[in-house]
Order: structure tokens, then sequence, then C-alpha cells
């Protein structure tokens, strides 16, 4: 592997475990994909393989599931997060637009010489109400996609099942 940041995963990437789309790999993949998502770091990608890598799941469903925070959706969700936990810790909520604008100067400030948004807005902005709300939204989130996705697997299954059940005692009442 010529990337440096996967060169220390790669004896633990051969096992084929992690690849495979069955039941359980794919349903360990949605709780850790979905719970990933929801954390406002730029690594979300890198909490999801490590946490594939620890319980065994499906790495490309749970990498894949991280872009559930998207440029479309980051700032709705980020919104909800504060919401929530301005709502349980009693903070005053803060509007939409000065959430698009923190989450504008956390990117500059990551990437290049912007201010911390931290320091510049820490007195309209509560971080342990954010932390508290995202944390909830991740995982109520992750626990209601990886509960439809078992019972939507279980679903089709057993749909499929009795479809094949149909046609073969068509198939012997035709013989």
């Amino acid at each position: 592997m010529e990337s440096r940041s996967l060169k220390w995963f790669a004896p633990h990437l051969v096992d084929a475990r992690l690849w495979h789309f069955n039941r359980h790999s794919l349903n360990k993949a949605v709780y850790i994909g979905v719970l990933s998502a929801f954390f406002p770091l730029p690594g979300q990608m890198l909490l999801a393989l490590i946490g594939a890598l620890m319980w065994r799941a499906n790495v490309p469903m749970a990498l894949g599931l991280t872009w559930i925070t998207n440029p479309l959706t980051t700032l709705p969700i980020f919104y909800a997060g504060y919401y929530v936990g301005a709502k349980l810790l009693g903070e005053p909520m803060i509007s939409l637009r000065l959430i698009g604008r923190m989450i504008a100067d956390f990117s500059l400030w990551l990437l290049s010489n912007g201010a911390n948004p931290f320091v510049t807005y820490q007195d309209s902005f509560s971080l342990s109400a954010f932390c508290l709300g995202l944390t909830l939204l991740a995982i109520v989130t992750s626990l209601v996609c990886g509960l439809a996705f078992r019972i939507i697997w279980r679903y089709k299954t057993v749909s499929t099942w009795q479809k094949r059940q149909k046609t073969e005692r068509q198939a012997r009442r035709v013989k």
C-alpha cells in the first residue's frame, strides 16, 4: 500500500470478514457508520474504520455511512444537535446563520489561518450543549438505523423465502 495512513491498518484490512456482505457485518457497520457520521471531526471515516476493525463490521458500509453528514446535511444536523443539547441544559438557542458561520470559520481555522471559532463565539455558543446534543442524536439515530436495517433485512429474507416456497409448491403441482 502506498498510503502512509493506510499502512498502519494494512495488516488488519486483509481479514475477509471485513468485506463480506452478510447480515451481521452489515448490521454492525450501520451502527458504527451512522454513529461516526455525527461526530464533528474531519476524521469521521477514520473513526468508522477503527470501529469496523474493532467489531469486525463491513468496512465499505461503515465508511460510506459517514457521508450522512455531507455539505448539504451538516448544517441541519448540527443545528438539531445544538437544539437538543440547549433544551436539555437550559441554554439559549442560537440562530441557524450563526451555526453556518461557525462551520465556515471552523473550516478556515483547520485549513488555514482563520480565527478559532471556539474563542470567537464563546459568549453566544455553548460547546457542552452542542456536544451533548450531537452525542444523543448520534446514539439515537444509530440505534434507529441499526434496528431498521435488521427489520428490513428480516422482512426481505422472509418474503424471498416465502416466494421461493410458493414457486416450489406450484412447480410440484405442475409435475
